[in-house]
């Protein structure tokens, strides 16, 4: 009797074992995808940076523009 408890003691420590080296596995692969998507979200956001500093800069030449017209006397005008 005590043998058999001893044999599925055994037998649920090695598959504890087993799940444990399986999720730890897993875990590790997790971990390098979440560090990749974190770099490209890294990324992006630069990205975005950028774009917003260029809008602005965009934007500005834009009024510069449009101001040197309204000196000249030639505003643009609704054609609504």
């Amino acid at each position: 009797m005590a043998l058999e408890s001893l044999k599925l003691l055994e037998a649920k420590l090695s598959g504890f074992l087993e799940r444990h080296e399986q999720v730890r596995s897993e875990n590790a692969i997790l971990a390098t995808r979440l560090d990749e998507q974190e770099q490209e979200v890294s990324l992006l956001l630069e990205r975005v940076r950028d774009y917003k500093t260029e809008r602005n800069e965009v934007r500005d030449r834009l009024e510069k523009i449009l101001t040197q017209f309204s000196t000249l006397g030639l505003a643009l005008e609704d054609e609504g």
